[in-house]
Parts: structure tokens; sequence; C-alpha cells
């Protein structure tokens, strides 16, 4: 705010005997505001980690989210078809074994930058193990 300064004769300014002016008391400078609570302490906080190496995804939990998805697979088979035989259940077999690898490093190359959960695991692999599975079952015949 700007203060008009009087004049060199030490007049005070035209409007300043206007009706209803009243000056404006000086307050000291960065005044804290009747009954605010105090500034908290300044804290020092610890210097950032240099060098930490970020958290990853291994291949073990994304080869452990595939296999979960076979079991379901193995379960959905035995529970529509009942339990193979001979080379059916050979096939069965291999069919698995080749989906759940595929599946596990098909996913992982993606997620391996970033540390993924389970749950979002699972998620990731059910459709890359569904599509595969049918390739696989389509070649395997």
């Amino acid at each position: 705010m700007d203060r008009v300064s009087p004049d060199e004769d030490d007049r005070p300014p035209s409007w300043a005997g206007a009706p209803g002016y009243s000056p404006h008391p000086e307050l000291p400078p960065h005044a804290p505001m009747p009954g605010a609570p105090p500034y908290p302490a300044n804290i020092d906080h610890p210097p950032p980690p240099v060098n930490e190496a970020p958290a990853r995804t291994g291949f073990p939990p994304v080869l452990g989210a595939a296999v979960v998805w076979a079991v379901v697979d193995v379960l959905l088979v035995l529970l529509v078809l009942g339990p193979p035989t001979g080379s059916t259940a050979v096939r069965l077999a291999a069919g698995l074994v080749v989906t759940v690898l595929l599946t596990a490093v098909g996913v992982w190359l993606p997620v391996r930058r970033r540390a993924w959960g389970l749950g979002l695991l699972l998620l990731a692999t059910a459709p890359v193990f569904w599509v595969l599975r049918a390739i696989v079952t389509a070649l395997l015949g």
C-alpha cells in the first residue's frame, strides 16, 4: 500500500482530514496473527538415498503367476473332460509346460523394471496365458 508522504512543509495530505478517515496503526514487521499457533520447528530431513537399486520384479514371481493359471487350466480340464489318459495326458503336460514358460518370459520382459505385486502379476499373465494356451493346444492338436 502506497503511503502519501506529507508535503514538504509537513502538512498532511488533503484527504487525511476527510470525514471517516482513521490512520492505520503501525504493526511490527512479520507480526504473527493474534491467537495463531506458533510455527513448527524446522525439521532436518535425512539426505536422499544414493545408489540405491530400485525395486524390480524377478522372474520367479512371474513364473509363479503363470503356474497359478496352469493349475486353473488343469482343474478346468479335470472338471470338464475328466482325467486324461495316455498320449492326451502327455500332450496336456507338454502344452502346459511350454505355455507356462512362454507366458512367464513374455510377461517378465515388460514388467521386470518395476516392482509388481502378485495380484497385478496374476492380472497381467491371465490374458497372455490363455491366448498362448489356445495357440499351443491348436498346434499340438
